[in-house]
């Protein structure tokens, strides 16, 4: 009788290395990771769990496995955890590169802006959902997207057939980005005199239904429910499961306190 698959977790720390300022809304951090990680890089938009250490103690908690092979994960777990997108990993240097949204309050971003060389935190795994399999791929996000959207674009395979929709706050955060391939990317920034332009945007590019048309997006709840029903409102004949928006954040709820697919 064959045996059942064993559930493994992939806990380390993270070490800075470096920490630089890209834009207005962006920190880029360095890390080296003590375990090597498994990353596929025709995953779409992969991301990796960090776990903080508690503030009064500066202990890590990483989460285990039960008798049962399952994954513990308690409130204090919970509540210092949060999911990032990776931007790049180097398999040779083990090497990992994070983007972190630069916010006044918030755990993460408040660590991300006081991190130096040497500070550590936790990382569990990395993984995505969902691969890369020829489809013809429309990735729409918001700034909390665009290092996922971006680390897709660069690892995509040249003749992807793709299309990139990106919203962010400051002319500052258009970063550039490192691919040969004839995507075409579209860079739109925030204006409060037009808040449905993302919205418009989508409606008016014109992308071709197709049998393997998949979109792919990350944003805030609100929108993200906006954009999920203008997708089925323009594409009513596409299969549910080719329209994929996920919640990055919910504005005025912290991590854990709102639904990714609400």
């Amino acid at each position: 009788m064959p045996k059942s698959s064993t559930r493994t977790i992939v806990n380390a720390l993270l070490t800075v290395l470096k920490v630089e300022q890209l834009s207005k809304s962006y920190l880029r951090l360095h890390f080296r990771c003590e375990k090597p990680l498994e990353v596929d890089p025709l995953w779409i938009c992969p991301h990796v769990k960090l776990l903080f250490a508690e503030p009064t103690t500066g202990e890590i908690t990483f989460p285990k496995l039960d008798e049962n092979n399952k994954i513990v994960v308690n409130d204090k777990i919970r509540k210092l955890a949060r999911s990032y997108s990776i931007r790049h990993y180097d398999a040779v240097t083990n090497q990992l590169v994070i983007d972190f949204v630069i916010h006044p309050t918030g755990l993460a971003s408040v660590w991300a802006q006081q991190a130096k060389a040497g500070d550590q935190i936790g990382l569990v795994g990395a993984a995505s959902k969902l691969a890369y399999h020829q489809q013809n791929l429309v990735l729409i996000g918001d700034v909390s997207a665009v290092p996922a959207i971006s680390y897709t674009l660069e690892n995509l395979p040249a003749q992807a057939k793709v299309q990139a929709f990106l919203a962010v706050n400051d002319k500052s955060d258009i970063l550039p980005l490192s691919f040969s391939a004839d995507f075409k990317v579209t860079w739109l920034v925030a204006n409060s005199h037009q808040p449905d332009e993302f919205i418009e945007a989508i409606k008016g590019a014109n992308i071709p239904n197709s049998s393997d048309l998949f979109f792919w997006g990350g944003m805030e709840c609100n929108l993200a429910r906006l954009m999920r029903q203008t997708l089925k409102d323009i594409y009513r004949d596409l299969s549910p499961d080719a329209i994929h928006i996920i919640s990055y954040w919910r504005e005025g709820y912290a991590e854990g306190e709102f639904k990714h697919r609400d």
